[in-house]
């Protein structure tokens, strides 16, 4: 379940953007819900220009390209120094290539993800001196690293930062840090990703933003796409630019890579879903300088060779990220216990390191909570979790530091190191943080506007291309289509996907769903629903055809919000909470009746929490007491009951005898913790 928010729409702005340029209405819509009203920010938006900023503008932009030029020179030995996940590899394939073409002594260094971690390690750089490495340039990584940085120094070897995490409250003591997280950084930029600052790096080392833009944009924006850093500004230039050269480019790897995805447009959606999980593979199951000789390799074999095996690699990751997720949902679906903390935290020794950051995305999406994912070793685990937006995950980490061996992260995203024996505190602890703040945020869906299902036209979908790229920051718009009519239900590829023939007045739908079969579709033929869809084209036998792809479905009307704060005033409750609320929560024998004579009256294989609370036809009845009702069902016997997320599978079961609720200990214990709050408040 989804909290479902409309933007804002001002309809008298729409009619003058659409009024003064010249542009479709729908059009006018789109760039108003998005807060682009103004001439210049529109020309911009649309723009097929790819000017950089002035990269100097960026604290000790300066410095660095002074040291570096000066150890180009002086045939100094320069190590890139990257890291294992897509932006790593593209920002260290990127400023080595270039250093490469000005015969620069250059070499790279991607730490190796289970053996070594994440960025600068003293042992590698006991390797880098042994191979007389002079200067060290750090790219995606270095701004935490404050003790390599003082012990390169100790041995001769200055270092170069370039990163664009945030940094904590030292800089590390070297020759320049470029970071535009910086406090004292006053460029009008920040959001960056490792590959974006490498792109602005060579460009100020060849003081022509144009030939770098020509020649490596393409490698930009592949890791400007993959890091999920914010598709605007200056991110939104590198990637239009980015993906002009990759629908033509001359990387032989990355062709045979395209050709074998079978990918016949270049969009920011293909990068990310078909092209980057296959370069991520390689740091996460086998070697990340697999996935740099793909892109640097000028060899048409080994371009064949390393394609193939990126794409073997990705088969092997989604087959273990996928035994991972299904390991987690059954751990989660048979001790609910776990799913209602506000921070999930789970942990197994089977788990792979390398694809639990995925799983823990999928997790969140599924369950709508932060969750953190941990990958048990001998003593020391190491850990990815993935958050919802109003909740800093690495703040909550942060929170829970003394109990880690090292952490940080995003808000959205953060990883740790922890030891075997610290798991449990840590679940505690990052929980008791969480359960401090007053309302836990929600997941959220956004939708641009709800649309007439009877207005929708072929030239609006069109309109949206040059909305194009879309991504974090820039995503695809989604639209609510409202007080539908289920008419029927129709599977596809042989039960995978569902496609839902849905009508109101004169306007006929077809929408689809995927990954997920008739059998766990919880609304019957006939419901009415609301939709939250995208749309997009598809072309048969050279017709276009618009698509409609769910996002999201509830129960029309129904509100959200409200059922999801009363799910977590339930959790709360079971967390051992009595939260004011609880005072108006006594249950009703009529309200009982209504939930009971609902579900006879209606079996089916799957319920969604939604559609009980808007079909039983008792205005008093709301989430929390659901929830609390079937509790008190199953543990009369009245009931097979089992919690799936937000999926309930219920099974009456016949009994010939009259019930007595008083017999329920939760039937008990809830009015005597309604009185007790009724009493203290």
């Amino acid at each position: 379940m989804k909290k479902w928010v409309v933007s804002e729409l001002d309809k008298k702005k729409v009619k003058e953007l659409s009024g003064i340029y010249g542009i479709p209405v729908f059009t006018a819509m789109l760039l108003t819900i998005r807060g682009i009203t103004e001439r210049e920010e529109i020309e911009k938006y649309f723009s097929a220009e790819s000017d950089l900023p002035d990269p100097f503008e960026i604290k000790d932009m300066d410095k660095a390209v002074d040291r570096i030029k000066i150890a180009v020179t002086n045939y100094e030995k320069i190590c890139v120094y990257g890291d294992y996940d897509c932006d790593g590899v593209t920002s260290t394939a990127l400023l080595y290539s270039y250093l490469d073409s000005v015969f620069a002594d250059v070499m790279y260094y991607i730490p190796d993800r289970n053996s070594e971690g994440y960025g600068l390690n003293k042992k590698a750089i006991d390797n880098l001196k042994k191979l007389g490495v002079r200067l060290i340039v750090t790219v995606d990584n270095g701004i935490a690293a404050i003790d390599e940085v003082h012990y390169a120094g100790t041995l001769g070897i200055d270092v170069v930062v370039t990163d664009h995490h945030k940094p904590q409250d030292m800089l590390p003591n070297a020759i320049a840090v470029v970071d535009p997280h910086r406090n004292d950084d006053n460029s009008g930029f920040k959001d960056y990703c490792g590959a974006g600052i490498a792109l602005m790096l060579a460009s100020a080392l060849e003081g022509d933003a144009f030939s770098i833009v020509e020649n490596y944009s393409d490698l930009a924006a592949f890791g400007t796409i993959a890091d999920l850093v914010p598709l605007t500004g200056v991110n939104r230039t590198i990637v239009k630019a980015g993906l002009f050269r990759l629908s033509n480019t001359e990387r032989l790897g990355l062709s045979h890579l395209i050709d074998l995805a079978q990918i016949s447009n270049m969009s920011a959606g293909n990068v990310a879903f078909r092209l980057a999980p296959r370069v991520n593979a390689a740091g996460r199951l086998g070697s990340a300088y697999n996935a740099l000789d793909f892109f640097l390799t000028e060899d048409e074999e080994d371009a064949v060779k390393y394609a193939d095996e990126l794409t073997g690699l990705n088969v092997k990751r989604q087959t273990i990220e996928n035994e991972i997720y299904e390991d987690i949902c059954s751990m989660l679906d048979e001790n609910n216990e776990l799913i209602r903390d506000r921070v999930i935290v789970v942990s197994s020794e089977k788990w792979n390191p390398g694809v639990i950051g995925i799983v823990s995305s999928k997790i969140t999406e599924k369950y709508g909570k932060p969750s953190i994912i941990i990958s048990e070793g001998e003593q020391i685990c190491k850990g990815s979790g993935r958050s919802i937006t109003g909740f800093s995950l690495v703040d909550a980490i942060f929170a829970c530091s003394d109990l880690l061996e090292k952490f940080g992260g995003h808000p959205m995203a953060a990883g740790l190191s922890i030891k075997k024996e610290n798991i449990p505190e840590f679940k505690k602890a990052i929980n008791e943080y969480a359960d401090r703040l007053e309302d836990m945020p929600m997941l959220t869906l956004r939708l641009d506007c709800n649309l007439n299902p009877d207005a929708i036209v072929m030239d609006m979908v069109h309109q949206l291309q040059s909305f194009e790229p879309f991504g974090f920051g820039n995503p695809k718009p989604v639209f609510g289509i409202n007080n539908m009519t289920l008419d029927k239900i129709t599977p596809l590829s042989g039960g995978k996907h569902i496609k839902l023939s849905v009508s109101r007045g004169k306007a006929r739908l077809n929408l689809v769903k995927f990954s997920v079969s008739p059998e766990e579709f919880p609304y019957p033929e006939g419901s009415m629903l609301d939709f939250a869809v995208c749309l997009d084209i598809n072309t048969y036998q050279n017709k276009e055809y618009i698509s409609f792809q769910i996002k999201d479905i509830k129960p029309s009307g129904f509100d959200t919000q409200s059922a999801m704060h009363q799910i977590q005033l339930y959790e709360s409750y079971l967390r051992g909470k009595l939260p004011k609320e609880l005072a108006d929560k006594y249950l009703t024998r009529n309200e009982f009746a209504a939930v009971y004579l609902y579900l006879k009256k209606h079996p089916q294989s799957v319920y969604s929490i939604d559609m009980l609370l808007s079909e039983i036809g008792c205005d008093t009845i709301g989430a929390f007491k659901l929830m609390i009702i079937l509790d008190i069902f199953s543990e009369l016997k009245l009931i097979a009951y089992k919690q799936q997320c937000d999926i309930l599978k219920i099974e009456i079961i016949n009994v010939d005898f009259k019930v007595d609720l008083e017999l329920s200990h939760i039937y008990r214990k809830l009015k005597e913790d309604i009185e007790y709050v009724g009493k203290h408040t």
